[in-house]
């Protein structure tokens, strides 16, 4: 690989972050703030975590994603998120994965 194409798809991470790409069956995970709200049932603990994002926003929503993503990989229709951590480096989120019946 050529130092020029090596160069762009360096720059190019830098500039736009790494964040986890929401899956088609990590959209259908529903975020829900308590269990008892819409009858679920729970099936595991889920994390999630980016870091190199251009923002700590950037890098929160990746995160998200990333546990939708898992609680979606295991059978659960929802999310509840028990903690998000900030630091320079990574944002990290835990969550319950369930489901519920909407």
């Amino acid at each position: 690989m050529s130092y020029i194409k090596l160069g762009t798809l360096f720059l190019t991470f830098i500039l736009f972050g790494c964040a986890t790409a929401l899956t088609e069956s990590g959209t259908k995970v529903r975020l829900v703030q308590m269990q008892s709200d819409f009858d679920c049932s729970f099936v595991g603990t889920v994390t999630g975590s980016n870091s190199m994002g251009n923002t700590t926003a950037h890098d929160a929503e990746g995160a998200m994603n990333q546990l939708r993503n898992k609680a979606a990989n295991i059978g659960a229709n929802a999310v509840r998120v028990l903690s998000v951590s900030f630091s320079e480096a990574v944002t990290t989120t835990v969550g319950e994965a369930l489901n519920c019946q909407f």
